[in-house]
């Protein structure tokens, strides 16, 4: 038998068990089913820098010459075969908590890159209060490229609309909750 596959979970939310981390929980509990280890790196409260766009990546011999609690993150994402970037939808985009995490990915696709993420699986969750599906196309559209900038598969997204208030996703999001439990079967 293997070694235990591993799906880290980037929360970008500022609320601890809010909607989104409701709809990570459920990917999660669909991953553990597989036998998935699952990893929480709850973004709110670390100390992650905006990327600078210095292009000194790796000169350090860490990514980033930045030194924060991205060093963590990159620990758990190089772990990983699965990452998933779970966020709330702020102004039509990632929320400010998991922003600098997403955008200091940049190291990893630089053609010096010294180390390389592999071959690994991309899931999307997010949660907005909008009404319209639409108001993800943004998210989609930076998530999806970023996947393939760095040659990640897309196993999928779960983007729940509808749902702003504490406790919405558990009340009324169920359609979403059970996609993103069998999205987790499924990698």
């Amino acid at each position: 038998m293997g070694e235990k596959k591993v799906l880290t979970m980037l929360l970008g939310s500022p609320r601890k068990e809010g909607n989104s981390e409701t709809l990570a929980d459920a990917l999660a509990a669909g991953a553990a089913e597989k036998g998935y280890e699952v990893r929480k790196v709850r973004l709110a409260g670390m100390t992650l820098k905006g990327c600078l766009d210095c292009r000194r990546c790796w000169s350090t011999g860490s990514p980033c010459i930045q030194r924060d609690d991205m060093d963590k993150v990159y620990e758990d994402i190089e772990a990983a075969d699965v990452v998933a970037f779970v966020s709330p939808l702020y102004y039509f985009s990632w929320s400010s908590q998991i922003k600098p995490a997403f955008d200091r990915l940049l190291p990893f696709g630089a053609k010096a890159a010294p180390r390389e993420l592999g071959k690994k699986k991309a899931v999307l969750l997010a949660a907005a209060g909008d009404d319209e599906a639409g108001v993800f196309d943004g998210l989609r559209a930076t998530y999806r490229l970023t996947a393939d900038y760095l040659g990640w598969e897309n196993a999928g997204e779960v983007c729940a609309h509808g749902i702003y208030t504490r406790g919405e996703m558990a009340e009324k999001g169920t359609a979403w909750l059970e996609a993103a439990k069998e999205l987790g079967g499924n990698l």
